[in-house]
C-alpha cells in the first residue's frame, strides 16, 4: 500500500482512511506493507531538491526506481495506491506495471482532473477543467492562489490524461461515492474500471440516547463549508448551536456567540472529544457550498444515531435520505437551511430519523463491511489483471493477501 501523507499541520481524512485500512486488513490476517512518504519532509529538503520537486511531482524516476526495488523484494499480490502527490508521482504506477502486478488506486479526490483537487474555485463548485486541458486552472491560479505553483500540477494533469497514464497502469479504481465516479467518467475514464466503496467509521463507544440537546456543526469554519450560511440561518428559537472546529470564520462565530447565548464555539477538539459532542446532538448540520467526495461527518453522526441536515450537493446527497435520516437543502439557502433544522430538530422526528440513520451505518459503513468490500476489490483486480492478456503471475484466492 502506497501513500504520500499530507502535512501533519492540516487534518487529513485520507491519512486516517489509509491508516485505518492498513489496521483493518492486518487484523483480518492479511500482510500489508505500507510504503509512505511524508509531505512534512519537504521542509527538510535542500534548496535544489525543493526547486526540482514540481518537476518530480509530474514524473519521479527516483520514486519509480525505489518502488521497483521494493516490489522486487516483497512480491505482493496487489499494489494499492492512494495519494502520489507530490513525492511519488504517477511513475510508481509504471513500476508495478513492469513487474506485472495488479494495481488498485483509490481516488480520494479529483487530483487527476483538477489542480486544487476539489473541483472548486472562489468557494463554489467548478468543473472548467473536466475533460479539457487545465488551462483555466493556470489562469485562475487554482492551487494556493498561485499561477506559478499551479503550472506544474496543470502540466501533470494535461500530460497524464493525454497519455492515459492512470487508465493504462491501473486495473481498478476505488472511489468513495457515485458522485466521484460520475465526474471521472465525464472526464473520459472507463466506468467499468470503477468500484464505489464508501469509507468506514469505527464503532462508537456509545450511541445517542434520547433526542439530544443541541444542533452541532463539526468541521472547518469556512464559507465553502457553508458555515456563513449557518450563522445567517441560525435563530435562537431553534435551540442551542454548538460549533466544533476552526477556520477563517471563527472570529465571526465567536462574535456571534458573545451577542447570542444560544451559540457556543468550542474551537478545534481532539477527535474523541468531537465525537462526544456529536453524540449529544439533536441534529448535525453539514451545509456545504462546495463538492464533497464523501462526507465523513455525516457517517460519524449516523454511527452515533444522530440525523443530519446537509446540502443537496455532490456526495452528500447520496448519504442522507431526505425525510428518513435527515433533510437535504439547497446550498447557499439560509432560509431553507433554517426550516430544515427546525423540522429535524423536533424531538420525535430527531429520534425517529436517528434510529434510521444508525441502521444505515450498520448496513453500510462498519469496519467489518469495509474489510469484506476491500477483499472483494483485490480479488476482482487480480482477476481483471489476469484477464487483460498479460501473463498471470499468481492468484490470490482463499488465502490471505499480501498488499
Amino acid at each position: 500500500m502506497l501513500h504520500n501523507r499530507y502535512r501533519s499541520g492540516q487534518p487529513s481524512g485520507e491519512n486516517t482512511v489509509v491508516a485505518q485500512t492498513v489496521d483493518l486488513l492486518g487484523n483480518s490476517g492479511h500482510e500489508v506493507d505500507l510504503y509512505a512518504r511524508n509531505s512534512d519532509d519537504i521542509a527538510e529538503m535542500g534548496r535544489k531538491d525543493r526547486a526540482l520537486l514540481p518537476f518530480r511531482s509530474v514524473w519521479s524516476f527516483s520514486a519509480e526506481r525505489d518502488l521497483t526495488q521494493l516490489l522486487q523484494a516483497q512480491r505482493p499480490d496487489v499494489v494499492h495506491v492512494h495519494n502520489t502527490f507530490p513525492l511519488f508521482s504517477p511513475s510508481v504506477l509504471r513500476a508495478a506495471y513492469k513487474l506485472d502486478l495488479p494495481v488498485v488506486a483509490t481516488l480520494h479526490n479529483f487530483r487527476l482532473l483538477c489542480a486544487n483537487a476539489v473541483l472548486q474555485r472562489d468557494g463554489r463548485p467548478c468543473e472548467s477543467c473536466i475533460g479539457r486541458l487545465p488551462i483555466a486552472a493556470v489562469q485562475h491560479g487554482c492551487y494556493r492562489e498561485s499561477r506559478v505553483q499551479t503550472l506544474p500540477l496543470a502540466t501533470s494533469i494535461g500530460i497524464h490524461n493525454s497519455l492515459h497514464t492512470w487508465q493504462r497502469y491501473v486495473d481498478t479504481f476505488v472511489v468513495p461515492s457515485g458522485f466521484v465516479q460520475e465526474r471521472y467518467v465525464a472526464a473520459g475514464f472507463d466506468p467499468d474500471r470503477f468500484v464505489v466503496k464508501p469509507h468506514a467509521v469505527p464503532h462508537p463507544a456509545a450511541v445517542r440516547s434520547g433526542a439530544g440537546d443541541a444542533v452541532v456543526f463539526l468541521g472547518r469554519l469556512e464559507e465553502d463549508k457553508g458555515f456563513a450560511d449557518l450563522l445567517q440561518a441560525w435563530d435562537s428559537s431553534l435551540g442551542k448551536l454548538v460549533v466544533v472546529g476552526d477556520g477563517s470564520l471563527r472570529a465571526a462565530a465567536e462574535e456571534r456567540a458573545r451577542k447570542d447565548l444560544s451559540v457556543q464555539v468550542l474551537g478545534q477538539l481532539p477527535w474523541a472529544a468531537g465525537m462526544d459532542v456529536l453524540r449529544s446532538a439533536r441534529v448535525a448540520v453539514v451545509p456545504a457550498r462546495s463538492y464533497e467526495t464523501f462526507g465523513l461527518v455525516v457517517v460519524e453522526a449516523f454511527a452515533q444515531g444522530v440525523p443530519v441536515v446537509t446540502s443537496r450537493l455532490g456526495a452528500l446527497a447520496e448519504l442522507v435520505d431526505d425525510g428518513e435520516t435527515g433533510a437535504l437543502t439547497e446550498p447557499g439557502d439560509p432560509e431553507g437551511l433554517r426550516k430544515a433544522i427546525g423540522l429535524v430538530a423536533d424531538p420525535e422526528t430527531s429520534i425517529a430519523f436517528g434510529e434510521r440513520a444508525r441502521q444505515v451505518y450498520l448496513d453500510r459503513f462498519t469496519p467489518e463491511r469495509d474489510v469484506l468490500a476491500t477483499e472483494r476489490i483485490y480479488t476482482d483486480a487480480i482477476a481483471r489483471h489476469a484477464d487483460s492478456g498479460r501473463p498471470r503471475r499468481g492468484l490470490w484466492a482463499g488465502r490471505a493477501a499480501r498488499v
